[in-house]
Order: structure tokens, then C-alpha cells, then sequence
């Protein structure tokens, strides 16, 4: 519950309390609403209530951090949002929407639009199961590893205070990367999860955003009086170089996010990396994973440290999915690993592996042949959490035996 002798809503005074005791989908909504001009919305489960939030707060008049009401609509369908989201960022318009599984796919058209054109958005996702034999409305990662290739930057929180967190982190970078920003959390653990959460002052909000971004992205919108071509077709002659011509905007984009979650730490004194480890410093097996399911593997880490010095196990947490930061990984991850077990919330059948699992493989593969490392470990793939199932502390514990095993 809330620190405070009554528990306040987010949505009468957030700014105004310390903490508050609210779920990770109005923590995602109290930053993006602050940061946003136009807001498109369409409900889907576990997504419903971030845009339900954003239609309440603008029909009670609420400004944003700029002291602006947000203009929020609500289309026919998915598809429709992400077309008034790119419209509207087209404009120079400050946009955001919300989705999750099945309504994320119908946005892929638009989304790989946005990306190419180097257009700042944000689209907040509550991580959902996409339909395949059955349908399922719980949490897992099918929906937001389906977009992996449309080029958005790709984000991912753990707990409702992270959520929050990086959901203004989100905003904020988009505009100095240029780059669409997909941030997306559990759906159902960390969307419904309710837990006390510090909200950040609009006014530090605002301060997070870089104003010359914010007014350069202001300048790229289309007008009349500045015309300039967009959307054209191309020959191959042109297409390949143009497309291999935004890489650089995608290398920058590491140091920009831990650029501003250390201006975030200054302003509330909680820090975030791009991938963080927690465990034995001379750890030889390691777990890597996203999301929610942190929580359980740091428990048995923590544990099994503290029970046995020799155990000397670890956790490796990914929040920047994609680019995938491989610095930032190859720093944190101890040199004395041996064994590592990567972990998926997502199966893609016929894959070699599933995402994760390739990129760190890749990342490590690498740094070895480039004498960054001097060994590779020996990396396991592994699946869990599909469509919520469960994965406690005494899975993870069974993960770690099988990792001490001759042949994983």
C-alpha cells in the first residue's frame, strides 16, 4: 500500500503524493498522457485501461506537462490508430498509442512506415499471447517479438515503478534518436499488477525532454509552406543504400537511453541500465532474461549465494531488447561464466532459437572471435511463461541444477 496515511489515486493528484498504489497500465499511462499532444487509442486486453486513463484525464480537461490538453481519439481498429499515430507524427505532432497481441500485428504496415520515415512515436504494449492453435489473453512475449524486424527500438520493464519509468525514458529518447520507441511490460503481471509507485512531477517530466529535439522533430513536420517529399516510391538503383544509410541512427541509440535514464536518476534517484547483473561477481552460470520474470530469478540467485559461496550464480537483465546493446552486455556479464541459460517468453517454431537467445548467442560469438572474450560459454536456450504459465522461484532453482549438469 501507499506510504501515505490515505491511498491517493493516480488519476486525482498523482504529482501531488510521494507515492501512490496503482497498477503498471495507469503508471505507463500518468508518464505518456504528460508527454503526448495526440493520443490514439482502440481497447484490447491487457492494454484497455492505458487509453481508457488517457480518454478520462483529457474529458476532465488534464494538461499535459506542457499545459496542454491531449487531443484523444478513438478508431475502428488497430490498424485505424496506427494510421492517425503516423498522421499525426508526420505533423510534428507529440503521439502515443496503446496495444497489445493480435492489435499490435495490425499496426506492423504503419510501423514500418515510422521507422524508415525517422519518426519520433511511442506505442506502450502490455505483452500479450498471439493467437495460434487457441486464443489466449494472457501475457507473454509472442506479440512484441513479432515486430522485432519493423526497426522500432525496443524496451522492456519489469515492475509498474519501472514501467513508469521507462515509459517517460521512452518518450523522451525518441525525440534524440529519431527513432520509434516500442516500451512494452508484461501483460496482466506487471500491467495489472497493483504496487506502490513514486510518480515523476510533470515538471521533471518535461525537464527529461531535450528541447532541441523536441523542436527539430517540430520542424521535420510536413507543411505547406515547407514542402518536401515523403512517401515516394524507389528503384533498386537507390532503396538498398537508403535503407543501410539509417544505421547509424540505430548505433547511437544505447548511449542516447543511458543518456537519459542517468538524467532520470538524477531527478528521482532510481537508476536503470541497458542490461544490469545482480549475483556472485566471479558467478560461472548465469540466467538472461526480460520482463517480469526477473523478480523470481533474482530471489533464487540471492538465495542461493547466500546459502552456498560456492554456487556462484547470476542474473543477467535485459531492458534494451532491440538494437541489442552488446556493449552494455559484454560489460556486465562476469568473464568467469562458463554456462549460461537464455531465456525466452516467446516460441517461433522452426527458429534455431528463439530471439533472446539469438542475440546474445550472436553477441558472444563475436566478442570471441574478435579475442573480446577469451572463451565462449556454453549458452542453453530455454522457454518459459507461455500465455502466463507459471514460473516460480523452484523452476528457476531447477534451472540452475540443470545448468550444473554434464550436458545441459
Amino acid at each position: 500500500m501507499s506510504s501515505t496515511s490515505t491511498v491517493p489515486t493516480a488519476t486525482d493528484d498523482a504529482t501531488a503524493a510521494t507515492t501512490v498504489c496503482i497498477d503498471g497500465n495507469e503508471a505507463v499511462a500518468l508518464a505518456a498522457y504528460a508527454l503526448s499532444e495526440t493520443v490514439a487509442i482502440y481497447p484490447i486486453t491487457p492494454a484497455s485501461p492505458m487509453g481508457e486513463f488517457a480518454d478520462e484525464w483529457a474529458a476532465k480537461g488534464r494538461p499535459n506537462a506542457w499545459g496542454v490538453v491531449p487531443s484523444v481519439s478513438q478508431l475502428q481498429s488497430e490498424a485505424g490508430a496506427a494510421g492517425a499515430l503516423h498522421g499525426a507524427i508526420q505533423a510534428g505532432s507529440l503521439g502515443v498509442t496503446f496495444t497489445a497481441s493480435q492489435g499490435l500485428l495490425l499496426m506492423i504496415p504503419e510501423m514500418f512506415k515510422i521507422a524508415g520515415e525517422l519518426t519520433p512515436t511511442v506505442i506502450h504494449v502490455a505483452a500479450r499471447t498471439v493467437a495460434t492453435h487457441a486464443l489466449s489473453i494472457f501475457g507473454d512475449h509472442s506479440d512484441v517479438m513479432a515486430v522485432r524486424p519493423t526497426g522500432w527500438v525496443m524496451l522492456s520493464s519489469s515492475t509498474p515503478q519501472e514501467a513508469h519509468d521507462l515509459a517517460a525514458v521512452s518518450h523522451a529518447a525518441t525525440l534524440e534518436a529519431r527513432l520509434p520507441f516500442l516500451h512494452f511490460m508484461d501483460g496482466f503481471r506487471t500491467s495489472h499488477e497493483l504496487n506502490v509507485v513514486a510518480p515523476i512531477a510533470d515538471a521533471d517530466l518535461r525537464g527529461l525532454v531535450d528541447e532541441e529535439a523536441l523542436l527539430a522533430h517540430r520542424g521535420r513536420g510536413l507543411d505547406p509552406d515547407r514542402p518536401v517529399l515523403r512517401g515516394s516510391a524507389q528503384n533498386p538503383d537507390v532503396f538498398f543504400q537508403a535503407r543501410e544509410a539509417a544505421n547509424r541512427y540505430y548505433t547511437a541509440v544505447p548511449g542516447i537511453v543511458q543518456d537519459v535514464m542517468d538524467r532520470l536518476a538524477a531527478v528521482t534517484g532510481r537508476r536503470y541500465g541497458l542490461v544490469e547483473y545482480q549475483g556472485a561477481p566471479d558467478a560461472e552460470h548465469v540466467v538472461v532474461l526480460m520482463g517480469s520474470a526477473v523478480g523470481p530469478v533474482r530471489q533464487v540467485v540471492d538465495h542461493l549465494n547466500a546459502e552456498d559461496a560456492a554456487a556462484k550464480v547470476g542474473l543477467l537483465h535485459v531492458r534494451l531488447f532491440r538494437p541489442f546493446p552488446v556493449e552494455a552486455f559484454l560489460a556486465a556479464l562476469p568473464v568467469s561464466v562458463t554456462r549460461m541459460a537464455v531465456l525466452d517468453r516467446t516460441k517461433e517454431p522452426g527458429a534455431v532459437g528463439e530471439p533472446l537467445l539469438e542475440e546474445v548467442t550472436t553477441a558472444l560469438a563475436e566478442a570471441t572471435m574478435h579475442g573480446e572474450r577469451d572463451r565462449l560459454p556454453l549458452v542453453v536456450g530455454a522457454r518459459y511463461g507461455l500465455a502466463s504459465k507459471e514460473f516460480t522461484p523452484s523452476m528457476v532453482a531447477g534451472l540452475f541444477d540443470e545448468l550444473a549438469t554434464a550436458v545441459p
